[in-house]
C-alpha cells in the first residue's frame, strides 16, 4: 500500500500573520491636500477645532484677529485659508475686529450676524463644499480652506441642528472651526468634544474652573491648575492647550510670546518651560499684526 503523506506543518510566518491582530492605519488614497505655506508646528493644526474661552475684556477678539491674518500664523501674503467666515453679532462695532473689514479682505473675509438665519447661512456654506470634488487629482476642483468662527454665539449653537454635524465632521469639507465663548458649560458637546485646541484666560469662577478642569484636566494627570494660574497671571497671556498632538502639551501664549510648560514637573518654579534649542522665533500676540494697520 502506498504511504500515506505526512501533513505539511504550517509555515511559522503564516501562524505569525494569524495571530497578529493589530489593529494597522489604512491607506489613504484620497489625494492630501497640502497647505500653501508651512505654519509653525506650535500653531494649532489645519483643518481642526479651536475654542477660545475667556472671559470679558480678556483680548479674544484681538487674539482671533491674530490667529487668522498675521503673516506669523494663518494669515499674511500667502493665507493658509481660502475664504474666512465671521460669525458674530459684534464684529461690526468691536474696534480689534475692524481689520476684517479691510479694502484687502472683501472678497475673502464675510461678516455676517443675522443669527435668526444662522443654519441656512451654514447650510449654504456645507453645500458649497460639497460641489468640489475632493477626490480630484487636480488641486482647482478640490475644496477650497474655509475657516468659520464662531464668536460668542453659544445660545445659537445649541439651538442649531447642523452644529454636531459641522463639528464631528468638519475634515470632511476642508473646514476649520474656531469658536470664542465667556463660559465652557454653555458650548454644545459636540463642540467641546471636537476641540483639537483650547486657549483659557484667567478665571474667578469656581463653577467655570472646575467644569474646565472636569473637560480637559485629566489629558493632563490632573495637573493643569496651577499652570494655567501661572501662564494668565499678566493680562493678555494665555495658557493654550495643544490636543492636537500625539501627547497633549501645553503653552504660556500671549503678549510675552509662546513658552511650551512642563507641566508634569511644574512647581511654580523660576524656570519651568521646555526650552526647545531649534526655536528660533517670537511668536508674540500683539494688536500689529497687519502691516500698516
Amino acid at each position: 500500500m502506498p504511504r500515506r503523506k505526512k501533513k505539511e506543518e504550517p509555515v511559522k510566518d503564516e501562524e505569525q500573520t494569524l495571530s497578529d491582530l493589530r489593529v494597522l492605519e489604512l491607506k489613504n488614497f484620497l489625494p492630501e491636500i497640502k497647505l500653501p505655506r508651512p505654519i509653525d508646528p506650535r500653531l494649532p493644526d489645519v483643518p481642526g477645532v479651536m475654542l477660545l474661552i475667556m472671559k470679558v475684556k480678556s483680548g479674544k477678539s484681538n487674539l482671533m484677529s491674530w490667529m487668522l491674518l498675521s503673516e506669523q500664523t494663518l494669515g499674511g501674503k500667502t493665507p493658509i485659508f481660502d475664504l474666512i467666515y465671521i460669525i458674530s453679532p459684534t464684529a461690526k462695532i468691536d474696534r480689534s475686529s475692524q481689520a476684517y473689514f479691510r479694502e484687502e479682505f472683501q472678497e475673502r473675509i464675510i461678516v455676517f450676524d443675522d443669527l435668526d438665519n444662522l443654519e441656512p447661512f451654514l447650510r449654504d456654506i456645507l453645500e458649497y463644499q460639497q460641489s468640489f470634488d475632493i477626490k480630484s487629482p487636480d488641486e482647482d476642483e478640490r475644496p477650497p480652506r474655509v475657516a468659520i468662527f464662531f464668536d460668542d454665539i453659544s445660545g445659537y449653537l445649541k439651538r442649531n441642528s447642523l452644529v454636531t454635524h459641522l463639528f464631528t465632521r468638519y475634515r470632511h469639507y476642508n473646514l476649520s472651526l474656531f469658536c470664542a465663548n465667556q463660559t465652557c458649560r454653555d458650548l454644545p458637546t459636540a463642540v467641546r468634544s471636537q476641540a483639537t485646541s483650547v486657549w483659557l484666560s484667567s478665571c474667578y469662577s469656581v463653577i467655570e474652573r472646575t467644569k474646565i478642569l472636569e473637560e480637559w484636566g485629566d489629558l493632563y494627570k490632573n495637573k493643569l491648575e496651577p499652570v494655567w494660574d501661572y501662564c494668565c497671571k499678566d493680562r493678555f497671556n494665555y495658557c493654550y492647550l495643544k490636543l492636537d498632538d500625539v501627547e497633549p502639551r501645553v503653552f504660556k501664549a500671549g503678549k510675552d510670546g509662546f513658552q511650551e510648560i512642563d507641566y508634569e514637573n511644574f512647581k511654580n518654579l523660576d524656570k519651568p518651560m521646555i526650552e526647545d534649542k531649534d526655536d528660533n522665533t517670537e511668536n508674540i500676540i500683539t494688536d500689529s499684526y497687519i502691516d500698516n494697520k
